[in-house]
């Protein structure tokens, strides 16, 4: 259910690459066309129109500002770089196999749409640019938020430009708390108390998803201050296992033990889940900052007291904090000829703000103030939700780097994650698990990796 809107779980590459994890990147692209550039392009100068084609995964439903109106305005203003943009239907895992078939065939797109967490697994493919050079040229960094745009960078590389991002937030029905007498928790020792006061009330203030524990245990504990990865010379240091990430599995474990969270058997995006939201059985519970945009659709109402809200916060966090839960960026794919227009077309494109939100989107780029559409803003009890989730941008943590194997370590959390539901597995048994999985899959890609 992670393609943009709902995009694709696609997370923070913040901090940079070791200097062998690069030279395993260049090495295993190198069997490629070497098309990477290190000024401008083969039209530079020339006069010729420079044609450029863009993958996206956008919703563009109905009532949205579609791609192709915005993609026209761009062509009518710059008739020496014309765009064609398409749309990718499928899931965004077979967007990537597409792009790598594209690739190796010789008619890949100039951009696409590229999950954050797919980032680093994509370029050691061999399937993205270094656009370092023209991002550099271009002063593209001021445009963007730190934290999005430090997730398009590998080290020294740059494959691409931010369009979105999803801060995990809390949300919850302020109408249903106010008839319990609580009040939305700014810790998660608040947030205990309150949820036994709901569970008295037969309802729930939180919720375990076992199915998306890969991102959601992930951006919490970025949130309480944890770095899983860290480039250390020429080795990845891994440390999902914490004593940070530890505080985020007893948080849970607690709950879980205790009867006080919401257990869908069938996960976030089975049945049972919307109909708790529907029936007002679960009050409150945490979400990227995508979700607001469809969570409360299956109310069937146009008007709601539901809220959006800063995380509750762990023990030694004083401030207001957050971690990624989805989100991409538009990439420069492997083999495009005109780079310099290709990022400068991506670089409009993602300021195009307006119909971007239009999209549900929580856009990255910070040269314009995000408004939240009147339809949604009634919603949400009349509150500015797009406005909210671009300050929470600003308090993500920015070192949180994904591995490029980082893929597979959410795969084998979430199988974890299932046992917990099904009671089988602590909590803490994800950590453990994402530390080992890191550890194996990294080195056998010949990646060196230490605790």
């Amino acid at each position: 259910m992670k393609t943009t809107m709902y995009a694709s779980r696609r997370q923070v590459l913040a901090g940079g690459i070791a200097a062998a994890a690069l030279a395993t990147l260049a090495a295993c692209g190198s069997d490629k066309k070497d098309t990477s550039a290190t000024g401008g392009s083969d039209a530079a100068g020339s006069g010729e129109v420079v044609k450029i084609t863009y993958w996206h995964r956008l919703p563009d439903k109905e009532g949205m500002t579609k791609v192709d109106d915005v993609v026209a305005q761009w062509n009518q203003a710059n008739p020496g770089i014309q765009v064609t943009a398409k749309k990718f239907d499928g899931k965004a895992d077979e967007s990537y196999a597409k792009i790598a078939q594209a690739v190796k065939s010789g008619d890949a797109p100039d951009l696409a749409q590229v999950g954050y967490g797919e980032i680093a697994a994509e370029f050691l493919a061999g399937d993205l640019e270094d656009v370092a050079a023209q991002f550099k040229e271009g002063g593209y960094e001021k445009n963007y938020a730190a934290g999005p745009m430090a997730q398009c960078k590998l080290d020294s590389v740059v494959v691409g430009l931010p369009q979105d991002t999803g801060p995990l937030v809390y949300i919850y029905d302020k109408a249903a708390f106010d008839a319990l007498g609580i009040k939305v928790p700014t810790t998660w020792a608040e947030l205990k108390e309150a949820a036994k006061t709901a569970k008295a009330s037969g309802k729930y203030i939180a919720s375990w998803q076992g199915d998306e524990v890969g991102y959601l245990m992930s951006g919490q504990a970025a949130a309480a201050g944890a770095s899983w990865y860290t480039p250390e010379g020429t080795t990845w240091k891994v440390d999902c296992n914490s004593e940070i990430s530890k505080k985020v599995a007893t948080v849970y474990q607690e709950l879980l033990d205790e009867g006080l969270i919401f257990v869908p058997s069938d996960g976030r995006w089975g049945d049972a889940f919307g109909a708790a939201l529907k029936d007002g059985s679960l009050i409150g519970t945490v979400a990227a900052g995508w979700e607001p945009g469809f969570i409360l659709g299956d109310l069937g109402v146009t008007e709601t007291k539901w809220q959006v809200a800063y995380l509750p916060k762990f023990d030694g966090v004083t401030k207001d904090a957050t971690g990624a839960d989805g989100g991409s960026a538009v990439a420069v794919i492997k083999g495009c000829k005109h780079p310099a227009e290709a990022l400068k077309f991506a670089d409009w494109f993602n300021q195009q703000i307006p119909a971007l939100v239009s999209q549900g989107l929580v856009v990255a780029a910070t040269t314009g103030k995000p408004e939240t559409p009147e339809a949604l803003k009634k919603l949400w009890g009349g509150q500015d939700v797009f406005g909210f989730l671009a300050e929470a941008n600003a308090t993500m943590n920015p070192n949180f780097p994904y591995a490029p194997t980082w893929p597979k370590v959410t795969s084998a959390m979430a199988e974890v994650g299932g046992n917990v539901t099904l009671g089988s597995a602590k909590v803490a048994d994800i950590f453990s698990k994402a530390q080992e999985t890191s550890l194996t899959t990294l080195k056998a890609q010949g990646i060196s990796a230490k605790e």
